[in-house]
């Protein structure tokens, strides 16, 4: 991994905090090595997980560095997490999400436009339960485009593929509980590591914010 010689200090607009940490760019054969590392976990996981369930919820996106005019996109996330207990208060939770990501923004003439973009989000969180039903979590997670749409107010949709990188990289963090044994709800933040797009000069990071709720099946 190469790592850019600056400290990036990025506000949550959603949650009203801020952190600061070093943004790094990762080149295709690390990214790959990261897929390979991640799928081996969900492979693990999914084989010996105690606990197999469906969570999804709102997604509040921005994409840093868009300027004044960028604004919050409201979306959505939803997949399957496999949870596996390491101990009585650690636990491995890989996950399998639909992550629609993006930005609000206006174009040079004023018009609202939406940058979407949906990514097929690896997440491996390490999970402590300090006590009983409740947990906080922090982990890495793959990302893969899926689709990356600009759309106008008519909801026409014009591809722009070509302009984004097709795997990034996110640092998670968050908190959850458990109302009952199969229900839960959580509150997650990621922080975007690496550079979304590619053949511009600029730097974006996609940074998201989730509200949502899991259930267990198993």
């Amino acid at each position: 991994m190469e790592l850019r010689n600056q400290m990036v200090s990025f506000f949550g607009p959603q949650f009203g905090f801020g952190i600061s940490f070093v943004k790094a760019t990762v080149n295709p054969i690390t990214m790959k090595k990261y897929l390979i590392v991640c799928a081996a976990c969900l492979l693990v996981s999914a084989a010996r997980s105690q606990g197999v369930g469906i969570k999804g919820g709102l997604s509040l996106a921005t994409i840093s560095n868009y300027g004044s005019t960028g604004d919050t996109r409201v979306s959505g996330n939803v997949g399957l997490y496999f949870h596996s207990r390491i101990s009585s208060n650690w636990a491995l939770q890989p996950e399998v999400l639909y992550s629609g990501e993006g930005v609000k923004y206006k174009s040079v003439l004023g018009a609202d436009r939406t940058l979407a973009l949906s990514y097929i989000q690896v997440p491996v969180m390490l999970q402590f339960s300090p006590v009983r039903m409740f947990y906080i979590e922090f982990g890495p997670q793959l990302g893969i485009l899926a689709s990356a749409n600009v759309k106008d107010d008519n909801n026409n949709k014009t591809s722009v593929m070509d302009g984004y990188n097709s795997v990034s990289l996110s640092l998670n963090a968050g908190a959850g509980f458990h109302v009952t044994r199969q229900l839960g709800f959580f509150a997650r933040y990621s922080f975007g590591l690496t550079d979304i797009t590619q053949g511009d000069n600029q730097t974006y990071y996609s940074n998201v914010g989730q509200l949502g709720m899991t259930v267990r099946l198993n």
